[in-house]
């Protein structure tokens, strides 16, 4: 276990290179099934199966470059036929009926408990937690790469590709890096050339000079509380002004680095979690002007919280970690827990056993301060567990502030982090809690910078956190300031003019800024780096007539590639026909349809669903102000109507569209994503999990004749 716990930590950096063809079965069952604990058996192998006479559901048949997977629920028969010379993977099931929700329910409760799509299959379901469950890797990567090709063939929603991530900023910025899952760079590590311009932003008395970085974008987050955003501009932000247990630096993906936990251990079959919580952090309240001490109680209450609120990406806490079993500890409470199981350290590729809480500091080389030790339980083993936690959602607010003169109250009732769930008298569900209210308008964290002022849909400004914890860093900028417009004209000349450092712009206007000069200095226009994220178009398959998997496939069809590549992203687009990203484990183009433009294909599968396009009314909408998908939802207007279907257009600003998506108020959306962690479990998860709950998942490995 532990080297396997070790090996998947870095999947984030392994290369799969598959090339070949072949073929599956398969459709969407209308069983009502999503996923909790579930009882799961760790991948074993046996000897070929004797064939046996019976009647009743046969195991579905996933053909790999490498395997066959197999998919069925218990007591399911043996295919007749299997291809030979191939490794055998069978996962078994049993669902839990009892405790799966009809989908109209998981509306109803909020965003993040069901793929965008309402896309719901009971096989791919199984696969996604047999893939969570599983601990060996080369296992793991053959079931992604049966999602993969299940996805592409059951087509729930339309991947469009990989763009290449266009960054435009001007040379005087110097220490830029790039993270594939936190993407944008913490602004106190990049610095700019003292001899940086200094222009007037039009924002108060601010100037952006050297010790000012100014961004240009569009859009506005959806909110300042880690707990209630799950969208990029949110999660930068809070990337700014929060900390999280552990966290990339800069450009790490084989590894992570301590945050606010300074050194962790886990149990042998990596279940319970346990993290050394740095001492002398404290949570700076500008809006107060003071400040509060962190400690393993605000660790345990703020993930607690994520799942209580029960909106943002609280999915990752609910379907992975129970919260209600993990607590707070004390330093002496630790080492009588160190007595009495084993626990195993990995960190910068060594493996101790502890047998003290001093041996766990000097495995990760800490000799400062502690403030108690956090207890993780996991609901089953997860390798990717470390990247989840380096989340900005999971970023740390401290109680006392959001609890108010409830604090000490609440404190006791949990006998001091012991007993999380006695904080539901204190935190409500959804978003009128008070504590939500509050950190959405006023956000108190303990990051290298805190928000000092903003004026919403027009400008934030961060400023630099005098207590900030990590001394050693010696800031780069004072401080952060964000301009929104969703104009991409106007932000263009926002950064002709100096205005800004860093600007968001449309593929199509790379030759606007490219060659630019400014003062002397002159404008860079990197689009070297393959961005994991991609763009689909989504289907919503909980409506007619995307309820077909032949009207869905048929639409695949009807998508102009090519000019999208072309009249969108400038030719910086690379096609991908699933849903992993190229390089990472379970990519395949083995068994797979590569859809390209094809009316007369399109017209084919049309008749064979046997609807007729013009008794369907289609919108398609997108946010506002993101220019792109703007004209790929303008394309296909044109292309769809032309088959007849009634299509409009709507452009709904961010929150609205968020919330008409999570809700599954939509016919078809344009919208992307943007990895959450290093595993390909963050794409197939998100994108396809349809909420099937489990009561039993097998996973067994079947020496082929």
């Amino acid at each position: 276990m532990k080297k396997q716990l070790a090996t998947l930590l870095v999947i984030g950096v392994l290369v799969f290179a598959v090339v070949a063809s072949g073929c599956i079965g398969g459709e969407e069952t209308t069983t009502q099934t999503t996923s909790s604990p579930t009882q799961t058996t760790p991948s074993k192998t046996t000897s070929s199966p004797t064939q046996t006479q019976h009647t009743g559901p046969t195991y579905e048949v996933i053909e790999t470059d490498k395997s066959v997977v197999l998919v069925g629920p218990e007591g399911a028969q043996m295919p007749a036929s299997l291809p030979s010379g191939k490794k055998i993977i069978k996962v078994t099931y049993v669902v839990d009926e009892a405790k799966t929700l009809p989908i109209e329910e998981i509306l109803k409760i909020g965003e993040g408990l069901i793929n965008r799509a309402i896309f719901r299959n009971t096989t791919v379901d199984a696969l996604i937690i047999a893939a969570r469950r599983e601990t060996n890797p080369e296992i793991r990567t053959e079931i992604f790469k049966a999602l993969y090709i299940l996805g592409n063939r059951l087509i729930p929603e339309i991947p469009i590709g990989q763009p290449k991530l266009v960054r435009v900023y001007w040379e005087w910025v110097k220490g830029r890096y790039y993270h594939p899952t936190l993407r944008n760079e913490r602004y106190d590590l990049i610095w700019e050339d003292p001899n940086a311009p200094s222009v007037p932003i039009g924002i108060g008395d601010y100037k952006n000079d050297a010790q000012t970085y100014v961004i240009g974008t569009f859009g506005w987050p959806k909110s300042f509380d880690p707990a209630w955003t799950y969208e990029t501009f949110g999660w930068e932000i809070l990337h700014q002004i929060g900390n999280t247990l552990v966290t990339y630096w800069k450009e790490e993906t084989e590894k992570v680095t301590p945050d606010l936990a300074v050194a962790w251990a886990h149990n042998e079959d990596g279940t319970e979690w346990y993290f050394v919580i740095r001492g002398g952090v404290v949570a700076y309240d500008p809006w107060n002007d003071k400040t509060y001490p962190i400690d393993a109680t605000d660790v345990a209450f703020s993930i607690w919280r994520v799942q209580r609120l029960g909106y943002s990406a609280s999915w990752m806490v609910s379907d992975f970690m129970d919260v209600s079993k993990s607590q707070a500890l004390t330093e002496t409470e630790f080492e009588e827990v160190i007595k009495s199981k084993k626990l195993i350290a990995e960190y910068n590729g060594k493996t101790v056993e502890v047998k003290s809480l001093q041996d766990l500091l000097n495995a990760f080389g800490y000799n400062g301060e502690t403030a108690g030790v956090y207890k993780l339980v996991l609901k089953a083993p997860y390798a990717a567990i470390l990247g989840i936690l380096a989340d900005p959602f999971l970023s740390v607010v401290p109680m006392e502030y959001l609890l108010g003169d409830k604090y000490e109250e609440a404190l006791k009732a949990s006998n001091n982090g012991k007993n999380p769930d006695a904080w539901e008298a204190y935190v409500e569900e959804g978003e009128q809690d008070p504590t939500h209210q509050l950190m959405h308008k006023k956000p108190v964290l303990t990051g290298p910078f805190y928000v000092k002022e903003y004026k919403e849909n027009a400008y934030i400004v961060l400023e630099r956190n005098p207590y900030y914890w990590d001394k050693s860093i010696k800031p780069g900028h004072e401080r952060v300031i964000y301009i929104t417009n969703d104009d991409a004209v106007s932000r263009l000349q926002l950064f002709q003019t100096g205005t800004v450092d860093h600007v968001e712009i449309p593929p199509e206007r790379v030759n606007d800024v490219k060659e630019l000069e400014f003062k002397g200095f002159k404008s860079v226009v990197d689009t070297s780096i393959l961005d994991p994220s991609m763009q689909f178009v989504i289907l919503n398959n909980h409506k007619e007539p995307f309820n077909n998997v032949k009207v869905r496939q048929a639409l695949a069809y009807a998508v102009p590639y090519d000019q999208i590549a072309q009249v969108v992203y400038s030719g910086l687009l690379e096609r991908n026909w699933g849903h992993i990203p190229k390089g990472w484990p379970g990519y395949t183009e083995y068994g797979i349809i590569k859809y390209e433009y094809n009316p007369a294909k399109t017209q084919q599968l049309l008749q064979e669903a046997g609807i007729n396009p013009s008794d369907y009314k289609i919108e398609i909408i997108y946010n506002a102000g993101n220019a792109a998908r703007e004209k790929i939802a303008t394309l296909l207007q044109n292309v769809w109507s032309q088959l007849g279907f009634q299509v409009t257009v709507g452009a709904y600003e961010w929150p609205v569209f968020l919330s008409k998506v999570y809700k599954g108020e939509y016919d078809v959306c344009v919208l992307g994503w943007a990895p959450d962690y290093l595993d390909s479990d963050n794409w197939v998860g998100p994108r396809l999990y349809g909420k099937t709950e489990f009561s039993k998942i097998e996973v067994e490995v079947v020496e082929g004749s």
